[in-house]
């Protein structure tokens, strides 16, 4: 059988088959120089995808330095200023004294008082000697008499004359109880007081004598 090719398809073929091989021939000669990867303008080379990326790894932290005590100090308060002294007062200034003694005419030799009808002296004097005679206002007394039945009572006493550093009064006579037959301490008591108000105490003390009838 014998086959008819056309001629114009032929001549088509011909050009096609001619094309594919100058291709291949330029294809495989680009191939013997060798292809070289891809390269970044900055030189970096391409990171491989195949390649995981690392774990970050959690820092651990410093521990907080702990700060060291400080040793507490000790204040001291501030010294407080004195306080003003006070001024003394014509009381505290001077001196007071009192004493018991036989009044007028009594004897000197005085060991305290009798009751009433029971001896002499039944009565005394009481003089109270003041330092600031200027100064003092008033003098006053009490009296405290210590029997089975005490008593007590209570008085002025005057100056003589110009003489305000002395004063007297008198003490008795008392009556005769017969239950204080045995007699007792009489304790006295002056106060002097002066012009600024203040005053100033003296003390002593005499017996009152037994009385048997």
């Amino acid at each position: 059988m014998v086959t008819v090719l056309n001629f114009r398809r032929t001549r088509s073929g011909v050009l096609l088959a001619v094309t594919c091989a100058a291709a291949l021939s330029l294809s495989t000669a680009c191939a013997g120089q060798g292809a070289q990867r891809p390269q970044w303008s900055n030189g970096v080379p391409a990171a491989d995808s195949s390649s995981a990326a690392p774990t970050p790894t959690a820092a651990n932290p410093s521990p907080t330095p702990t700060p060291r005590p400080t040793a507490a100090r000790t204040t001291r308060p501030p010294a407080s200023s004195a306080p003003p002294r006070r001024a003394r007062t014509m009381g505290e200034q001077t001196t007071v004294t009192v004493r018991v003694t036989g009044g007028f005419g009594q004897a000197q030799n005085f060991t305290g008082l009798h009751q009433e009808g029971c001896g002499n002296p039944s009565f005394g004097l009481v003089q109270v000697r003041v330092g600031a005679a200027g100064n003092v206002s008033s003098v006053s007394f009490r009296y405290r008499v210590n029997t089975v039945v005490p008593f007590d009572g209570s008085g002025s006493a005057r100056t003589i004359g110009s003489d305000r550093g002395t004063w007297l009064t008198s003490l008795g006579p008392f009556r005769a109880e017969p239950r204080n037959s045995a007699g007792g301490t009489i304790a006295i008591t002056a106060t002097a007081k002066f012009k600024d108000g203040s005053t100033r105490t003296a003390r002593t003390s005499t017996s009152l004598k037994g009385c048997q009838r």
